[in-house]
């Protein structure tokens, strides 16, 4: 993907404030609980189709959604005859750099899967030069130039591709999917196994860290919450990556045990997503257009719950139904947007206690709201 080829970056608006509630649209279920933490289903009163968007996970499982480093472009092949081998079409590939013009903080994506992206805030992608996460919410239409995609790094201590051998923990998927395998010179072929491609780690950021990302925007807030949340959970390692988390065997006993507690109760008819209590109190929301855009992200959504959960229970005591409508409800504050024109919307709405995110298709006659995001201050 060449760099110079990027479409640009959404622009942010300040657009003034808001004051109210927000009743009706949700039902707020019985919650399951699982030691200090407690999940509350929540039915939409009205859900939307949702079958004309892809996810990261299965656009990158399938190949038709391709992330790389800033820089770094696509191999195509050269044309061989009929009947060569699979060697002379790796060889006849074309080689790019991609060392030249690598961001931390933004990568390039090109979607060609026929669907709208839906990236969610903190969802990892590994490989490149450094791990990182999605910075905030967003949609990329189904188009074949490569977009500038805005993220943040979760793996402080490496600038280079991987280690030969390299075999990377995480939520989903074996480790050759997840990261590549082998050290490579300045110039790469951008293959599926590439240096250059990043692929879905399977999971999505702890709220906190979600937080430190699309909340607050700092790296240095993001690097912070990843330190400590390995010193947290012990699963420190030599360049700091996030997803130690994932791979480390002890943690993953203690997140089967939140998962077999609380996975399936979860999943009901008509539940569109879920408001998240940890130590007693509601500190989280995430909902979507649809149950099965819902469904969808749930098990990594679990999961990144339970990791927020591990080594800090100081209560297990049960919020009721009626706090957690309370919490989901309250939208006081300021908003601002964040813009593609024909694209998106980003709805941001902050209150000194909680921010507010709304992810909108506004290429629709009728803007759908695919994401809503709630989390504590």
């Amino acid at each position: 993907m060449s760099a110079a080829a990027l479409l640009p970056a959404p622009q942010a608006l300040n657009v003034g404030s808001a004051k109210g509630r927000a009743g009706g649209e949700w039902t707020v279920l019985a919650p399951v609980s699982y030691k200090n933490l407690t999940i509350f289903p929540v039915r939409a009163r009205g859900a939307s189709a949702t079958d004309a968007y892809i996810t990261l996970d299965e656009g990158t499982k399938r190949g038709t959604v391709v992330i790389t480093e800033k820089g770094a472009q696509a191999a195509r092949p050269s044309r061989v005859r009929r009947g060569a081998q699979n060697a002379a079409n790796v060889a006849n590939q074309q080689a790019v750099s991609y060392n030249e013009g690598a961001s931390v903080n933004e990568l390039a994506l090109v979607n060609r899967s026929g669907k709208k992206l839906l990236l969610v805030a903190g969802e990892v992608v590994v490989g490149g030069q450094q791990d990182r996460i999605v910075q905030e919410d967003r949609i990329i239409p189904p188009v074949s130039v490569p977009v500038a995609l805005s993220v943040f790094c979760v793996e402080h201590g490496r600038w280079t591709p991987r280690a030969a051998g390299y075999a990377s923990g995480g939520g989903g998927g074996g480790a050759a999917e997840r990261a590549p395998a082998r050290v490579v010179a300045e110039s790469v072929e951008v293959t599926p196994s590439s240096p250059a491609r990043f692929s879905s780690l399977g999971a999505v950021a702890h709220p906190k860290l979600r937080a430190a990302a699309q909340d607050r925007k700092e790296q240095t807030a993001v690097w912070s919450e990843v330190q400590k949340n390995n010193e947290k959970l012990k699963t420190e390692n030599t360049t700091g990556t996030y997803q130690e988390v994932y791979a480390n065997k002890q943690v993953s006993v203690q997140l089967d045990d939140y998962i077999r507690a609380l996975e399936r109760e979860v999943l009901q008819p008509g539940v569109v997503g879920v408001v998240v209590a940890r130590n007693g109190q509601p500190v989280w929301a995430d909902l979507f257009a649809s149950p099965s855009l819902f469904a969808g992200y749930w098990p990594k959504l679990l999961k990144s719950y339970a990791v927020d959960a591990l080594g800090d229970n100081t209560s297990e005591k049960r919020p009721t139904v009626e706090e957690a409508s309370a919490y989901l409800e309250a939208r006081d504050g300021t908003i601002s947007t964040t813009t593609q024109a024909g694209v998106y919307q980003l709805v941001k709405t902050e209150h000194p206690r909680y921010a507010v995110f709304e992810l909108r298709d506004i290429s629709l006659a009728a803007p759908l709201r695919l994401h809503f995001n709630k989390m504590d201050r």
